[in-house]
Formats: C-alpha cells, sequence, structure tokens
C-alpha cells in the first residue's frame, strides 16, 4: 500500500477534537468513501501525540490488517518511526496536499479472529463476536487510543442491525459516519441524544477510488496468496479433529458396518457418517432426495439427518484454534481421505511447528476457495 495519502482540512479539525487519551473511535459508511484511509490518518494523528494505538479491520472482504475473512488487529507504537514527531506529522506538503504516514497496513495482524466469509451477509454474529474481542484485545494491550474500520454494507435492514449492536457491543467514544447523513441517520438516529456517544459526519474523500467487484476480487486473490505463499500441507486424522461451525467432527464416527447399513439406506455410498443425540451427518456422492432423508430419519428414529456432499471439504478456509481460545492461524483443506479418515490442510509454514496437528479446534469457514 501507499506510503502517502491526501488529506483535507475536515480530517485535521475532527482529529484534533477527538484524537486523545483513552477513546474508542468507529468509522461507518458505506463503500469507496474513504474509511480506511481516515483510519490510518487516525492512527498517525495519535502517533504524532505519542498515543500507542491499536487499528482494528472489522471489513472482512477488504482486509487491510490479517488475510481476507478475519477480522484483525495491530498495534503501534510512538517510537516505532522515529523520523516521525508531533511537529511533523501528519502535515501535508503545500502543494501536493500529500501526508507522510508510517502507519502502514501490509496485510499482517498481531492477532486476529476467524469469521469465514468475505461478506458479513449469514455472518452477522462471528463479525460482532468478533470485533466485540479485538477491540477487548486493544484494551488488554493498553492502547491508548483504538480506532475500529468497518464494512461498506450499511443499507439493508439487517446491515442497520449490525451497525447498532456493533455500537452498542464495543460502545466506542465517537461514531464517525462517512457519507451523506441521511443514508446513515437510519443507523445513527436512535444515538443522536445518548451522553455517552459523539456522532460526527464527514463528507467522501474527493480522491476516493471507485472499486469494481473485479478489482475487490483481484485484491482478495492476492491477499490470499500472500498469505500462503510459504505454507505446506499436513495430514490430520478425524479423530483429532474437534469442528467447530460444522455439523461434523463432533460426535462419534460410524464404523464399516453402519457405513454399509447407512449406504443401502440411502441408495449411494456413504463415505463419512457421524452419531450425535438422536442425529446422523452423512458425507455422499451425490445429493438425497428429501423423501430419502425422511426415510433413514424415521428408519432410524431421529430427529435430524444433516447431508453434505464431498465437495463440501474443497478448498473450504478453516480457522486453527490454539489452547488459548484464539485463531493463531487460517488453512486450507486441500485433500480428503474417507478410507485413512485424515484431512489435509495446508497452512502458513511459520505456523507448521504447532499448526493444524497441534490445533485445539479447527472453524470451517463459509468460504471455499477457487
Amino acid at each position: 500500500m501507499d506510503d502517502t495519502y491526501q488529506v483535507n482540512q475536515d480530517w485535521r479539525k475532527l482529529a484534533s477534537r477527538i484524537v486523545k487519551p483513552q477513546q474508542i473511535v468507529l468509522v461507518i459508511g458505506t463503500t469507496d468513501v474513504g474509511k480506511s484511509t481516515f483510519c490510518r490518518f487516525l492512527a498517525d494523528s495519535a502517533l504524532a501525540k505519542c498515543l500507542k494505538v491499536a487499528c482494528v479491520d472489522t471489513d472482512i472482504g477488504q482486509s487491510q490488517i490479517g488475510p481476507p475473512t478475519t477480522i484483525g488487529i495491530k498495534s503501534f507504537a510512538p517510537g516505532e518511526n522515529p523520523q516521525l514527531s508531533e511537529a511533523q506529522a501528519p502535515v501535508s506538503d503545500s502543494k501536493q496536499n500529500r501526508t507522510e504516514t508510517p502507519v502502514v497496513f501490509d496485510g499482517t495482524a498481531d492477532q486476529f479472529y476467524f469469521v469465514g466469509d468475505v461478506s458479513p451477509q449469514g455472518h452477522l454474529l462471528g463479525l460482532l463476536a468478533g470485533t466485540r474481542l479485538m477491540v477487548d484485545s486493544a484494551r488488554e494491550g493498553d492502547a491508548d487510543f483504538v480506532v475500529v474500520d468497518t464494512t461498506g454494507y450499511i443499507h439493508d435492514p439487517p446491515a442497520v442491525i449490525l451497525k447498532q449492536h456493533k455500537i452498542e457491543l464495543i460502545r466506542p467514544d465517537h461514531l464517525v459516519c462517512i457519507g451523506r447523513s441521511t443514508e446513515l441517520e437510519q443507523i445513527t438516529a436512535c444515538y443522536s441524544q445518548q451522553a455517552w456517544l459523539n456522532i460526527h459526519y464527514l463528507l467522501p474523500h474527493r480522491s476516493v477510488r471507485v472499486k469494481s467487484s473485479k478489482m475487490r476480487s483481484r485484491y482478495r486473490k492476492d491477499q490470499f496468496d500472500t498469505y500462503f505463499s510459504d505454507s505446506d500441507v499436513q495430514q490430520v486424522p478425524f479423530e483429532q479433529i474437534r469442528g467447530g461451525r460444522t455439523p461434523f467432527f463432533i460426535g462419534r464416527i460410524a464404523n464399516e458396518k453402519e457405513l454399509e447399513i447407512l449406504s443401502r439406506l440411502a441408495e449411494t455410498e456413504v463415505y463419512h457418517a457421524e452419531w450425535g443425540s438422536r442425529t446422523l451427518c452423512l458425507i455422499v456422492p451425490k445429493s438425497l432426495s428429501k423423501a430419502s432423508i425422511t426415510h433413514i430419519k424415521n428408519y432410524l428414529s431421529l430427529t435430524r439427518v444433516t447431508v453434505e456432499l464431498r465437495t463440501y471439504f474443497e478448498r473450504r478456509l478453516v480457522g486453527l484454534i490454539g489452547s488459548t481460545g484464539n485463531t493463531y492461524a487460517i488453512g486450507i483443506i486441500e485433500g480428503v481421505d474417507f478410507q485413512k479418515r485424515e484431512l489435509s490442510i495446508r497452512c502458513p509454514f511459520s505456523n507448521v511447528g504447532d499448526a493444524a496437528k497441534h490445533a485445539c479446534a479447527i472453524q470451517f469457514g463459509s468460504h471455499q476457495l477457487k
């Protein structure tokens, strides 16, 4: 990412009011209005005042901190860039109105939370949980100033509810709304007279570049390629896996005799099956009809039968969870061997020593890489 950006006077005026110790700033707005750049500007302004800064990036589709599908946090401490002083930064060149910045979002994160998809839709709870956990991490890390970037998902009714719950969960001191106030008031109206929250409105930056869906997809691919550029594949036995956000790897694995019986009932080969409390999960080569699923459920006196195809595993992203409950890497399922009962999971080489084989849990994401 460029180490320069353009600043306008409205940004400077607002920064002079909100960049102070023990403040949390949440930035919202639709896509392509300059949210991420403004967050960098606030971080630079805080560093110039010798504040320890934590940046939280909740934009899971266009992540600049951590790989896509994650909510990342990155901290910056005063003195990390000795060339920068409060008197020098961030001050723009009078001719070009450009500012040198020590804060660079290079895709790496100090810590991240795995949401599992590149779109907020269908993942609102994960977004809320991850945002709260990363803001809590910033607080625990003694950050003086916390700035939280968000997705451009604001127009649908679920988007409004998401943003409102995010506001209430992290209770920022300042809410900065970038865009037309009329389109953002559906989110902010209920807080307009609440004393604990200061709401500020900014117009979109004049120099913002509109990104096409193709550009966004290319950016995500580049970020994934970079993250997995130095990686290795591990074979992980089914018996070792404790699954999260998946119906699999949480029950008793069916033995060979049971698979034979289930295959006859399903009238197709059952590659893998797991028993739960009056539940059954199956992996099969082709979709089963509703009549077949109902027959299996009634025959075995079950309350629920879940059926997935073998393609359920193909190139699926997973989060690797350590003993502390934190995500320490994401991986890609590169293959599944039902006879050997093992998954092949690719993860960054720097994490291989204690990665997939030593994960306490593996969270299944919704996103599958093409």
